[in-house]
């Protein structure tokens, strides 16, 4: 199976999960025995337990003789749900909510058709019919829980959205500075090359100040092929200030953690590296006359 779609269908079965906790009526889901599987927070609410899966509904509903009766139906016969409005009192050694006085309900049981493998097969949702005092009572209780899911979820595509960018300009910077080592590196090598070769003439040799001035341009030759070299060996994203308001690409330090992941007794190339190119281009150029 593919990586990204199975890690997409993971993601949508949370998101669907996130829908069925929150949602604005209780949720319960059982085995044909009655042990409950899943259950959104507000059916436990509604039910007036701290916590409904793990336990039997069947005995939390044992006080009405009515949902045994529906129950058993759907086991036996071809129906396929039911309906039952109930009522609850308040229990008041339970704290699972605040409620003080009766509240009434409906729930409506369904069953379907499942694998032999999977044991959910009946469904129960519960609607509050009381005054909307008892609905205001459950609003109180969730809307923390709900505000602080969506804090959490708005910093978490926050964080992603910040992630894509640094990712992006991270692509963006290696493939722009890639291509301008490219294109800068042959030029260089050139000219480094060149001076080699002119060193060598008598008439340089006997000019100090003209082979002084050629050693000066092959110095900063030299700088230049470390400068292309760590372009080449860009990991990271880092800038440096330049100006005011103004950011550039700190190549040391983007570049750097390559060069710590190296093995110490590696001789990183660089001006050898480049002396040996340009030695390799005057093997292959003609003598200048």
């Amino acid at each position: 199976m593919n990586s990204t779609s199975t890690r997409d269908g993971r993601q949508n079965l949370n998101f669907d999960l996130t829908i069925l906790e929150h949602a604005p009526y209780g949720i319960v889901a059982c085995d044909i025995a009655g042990e409950i599987l899943f259950a959104n927070p507000l059916a436990a609410f509604m039910l007036q337990e701290k916590s409904l899966p793990g336990k039997n509904l069947l005995r939390i509903m044992a006080d009405i003789p009515e949902f045994k009766k529906g129950w058993d139906m759907l086991q036996t016969e071809f129906n396929d749900q039911f309906a039952l409005p109930f009522s609850i009192k308040p229990d008041p050694a339970n704290s699972a909510n605040n409620l003080d006085t009766e509240t009434s309900l409906a729930l409506r049981v369904t069953r379907f058709q499942n694998n032999p493998d999977q044991r959910c097969n009946t469904l129960i949702f519960i609607e509050d019919l009381s005054s909307n005092e008892t609905l205001d009572v459950a609003d109180r209780f969730y809307t923390d829980s709900l505000e602080n899911l969506m804090s959490e979820k708005c910093q978490e595509l926050e964080l992603m959205q910040e992630q894509l960018i640094i990712t992006e300009k991270k692509a963006a910077m290696i493939e722009t500075a890639g291509a301008v080592a490219h294109e800068l590196r042959q030029p260089m090598t050139t000219i480094i090359g060149t001076i080699d070769l002119l060193n060598t003439k008598p008439e340089v040799q006997e000019n100090p100040d003209i082979k002084k001035r050629f050693e000066i341009i092959q110095k900063q030759c030299l700088r230049m092929a470390e400068t292309i070299k760590q372009m080449e060996e860009l990991v990271e994203y880092r800038t440096r200030q330049y100006l005011k308001n103004k950011l550039i690409v700190d190549l040391e330090e983007s570049s750097r953690k390559q060069e710590l992941g190296k093995k110490s007794t590696e001789i990183e190339p660089g001006a050898d590296e480049q002396k040996a190119k340009a030695d390799k281009f005057l093997r292959m150029r003609k003598p200048l006359k």
